[in-house]
């Protein structure tokens, strides 16, 4: 085993040096973790983050606005309304990383090839495992967040510990490629486009600029080029300096998660909180609703002490039972999933998520949305002669992937589901991949503080509205 030294800095508690390259060295309590698979090392992460630590190797040490204290580090005051990760763990690791390396960037409408910790399709993956538990009786209903939505894991350089970083990049993946707020994206994508450096010279810049005057004296003014951990109010003052409206909501949770869990099922499902039920009501089987829907709602991000996950949907099954469904930055996806998320993705591929021309005319309406309005009026709503126009079905069987042509749009074609994408999807067991993605509440429980940070798709902040948010506020739900 390599030679481990942890440095004692001010009172700081720096990440150990894994200096054997053979060696799969736990960045926390520095066990060898070589022999285990990699869900065992997911595992043994989990660990440190929902129980007790072993860091250093003995002891115990608690986890304060989702930092690692050491017995000997004073711990610092803890704030609910921003559950912000304080600056004295300093988790990611970018040595030998080039700048580049550290803003990879991608979303599902650019037609290249998505890096290697970027996984779209999953939103499909997760639909056919759903209607499956649906068909068994498990699942009663379920609504997922709009289709676009990547799953963005750690890279090697900020494996487990780049959650806020990753999460943020996921809200940036999804945003960018909706059409309910075109302008989101050139607020996005400019002057650079999202990234873990771009993020970090992004909220140094708003703080300088008066924003979330508390958060800049925690983080010491300085994040650039740091390791330290970065939570939902971070993202908050990054996304609302960039114009785009965000909201923050608390929960302190002293009777259980059901508040939180209702909050969630209503955001994605738009309907009120009910009584729980062991079956459809009659109105529902009337009006023919389906047991999954995808909807246009973006992904929410939620946090708690010491981790954040990105919540792409929420789950009702038997009993009224709600689980939450999550895009895990920490956690690693299994080859098989992946496999099948890029299968459904995959341009060249009928039966994808979206084929080449429909992601050029994507960007192409989110660059120049005026012309697209002025384009779609000229239009009549019925080319003489032609067939009525195919529209994407909702036959959870299979699906219907309209191409369209960028020079006619009035001309698509309707190609049929690929087999092969098929077959890759039933090689999977549907109770293992929900279990990839399911949060419960036994789960949650663990924690009693958490905190919501949700897009509001409302119309991009003016620099008044802007300037009212430079102090970090937020719902209270108890």
């Amino acid at each position: 085993m390599g030679e481990q030294a942890p440095v004692i800095d001010d009172g700081e508690l720096e990440i150990l040096a894994q200096n054997d390259p053979k060696k799969i060295i736990c960045q926390i309590c520095a066990e060898d973790l070589t022999p285990m698979t990699i869900i065992q090392r997911d595992c043994h992460y989990d660990e440190h983050f929902e129980g007790p630590s072993r860091a250093s190797g003995s002891g115990s040490s608690g986890m304060t606005g989702g930092t690692l204290q050491s017995p000997q580090a004073p711990k610092p005051p803890s704030k609910l309304s921003s559950m912000r990760p304080r600056s004295g763990f300093r988790p990611l690791s970018f040595h030998n990383t080039s700048p580049e390396e550290q803003n990879i960037f991608w979303h599902s409408g650019m037609t290249s090839e998505p890096p290697r910790n970027f996984t779209p399709g999953l939103m499909t993956v997760l639909k056919k495992a759903l209607n499956r538990s649906h068909d068994k009786g498990n699942t009663q209903r379920a609504w997922l967040c709009m289709e676009t939505a990547v799953y963005i894991q750690g890279e090697h350089w900020d494996r487990t510990w780049g959650c806020g970083y990753r999460n943020y990049l996921m809200a940036c993946a999804a945003l960018m490629n909706q059409q309910l707020q075109p302008d989101y994206f050139p607020l996005l994508d400019t002057p650079s486009s999202p990234g873990v450096r771009n993020l970090q010279i992004l909220i140094e810049r708003a703080w300088r600029d008066g924003y979330d005057e508390e958060g800049a004296k925690d983080m010491d003014r300085k994040l650039v080029g740091t390791k330290k951990w970065i939570g939902t109010a971070e993202l908050y003052v990054a996304f609302t300096y960039k114009g785009i409206p965000a909201q923050l909501v608390d929960f302190e949770l002293h009777n259980g998660v059901e508040p939180l869990l209702q909050w969630v099922l209503q955001y994605f499902s738009g309907e009120k909180p009910h009584r729980k039920s062991t079956s459809s009501t009659v109105s529902e089987r009337l009006l023919g609703a389906r047991a999954v829907t995808i909807t246009h709602r973006p992904p929410i991000v939620l946090q708690h002490a010491g981790h954040s996950r990105t919540i792409v949907g929420a789950e009702q099954v038997k009993g009224g039972i709600i689980h939450l469904l999550t895009f895990d930055p920490g956690r690693r996806l299994p080859p098989s999933i992946r496999q099948a998320g890029l299968k459904y993705h995959d341009p060249t591929r009928s039966g994808g998520t979206q084929g080449p021309s429909l992601s050029k005319k994507v960007l192409h309406n989110v660059l120049h949305p005026v012309e697209t309005m002025k384009s779609r009026k000229r239009k009549s709503p019925e080319p003489q002669g032609g067939s009525p126009k195919r529209k994407r079905g909702g036959n959870t069987g299979s699906r219907e992937v309209i191409v369209i042509d960028d020079n006619d749009d009035d001309h698509r074609k309707v190609k049929p589901p690929s087999s092969s994408n098929q077959s890759t999807f039933d090689a999977l067991s549907p109770a293992d991949v929900l279990k990839v993605f399911r949060l419960d509440a036994k789960t949650l429980n663990k924690n009693k503080k958490y905190q919501i940070l949700y897009f509001p798709m409302t119309e991009p902040l003016s620099e008044a509205e802007k300037l009212n948010r430079r102090i970090v506020t937020s719902e209270k739900i108890v």
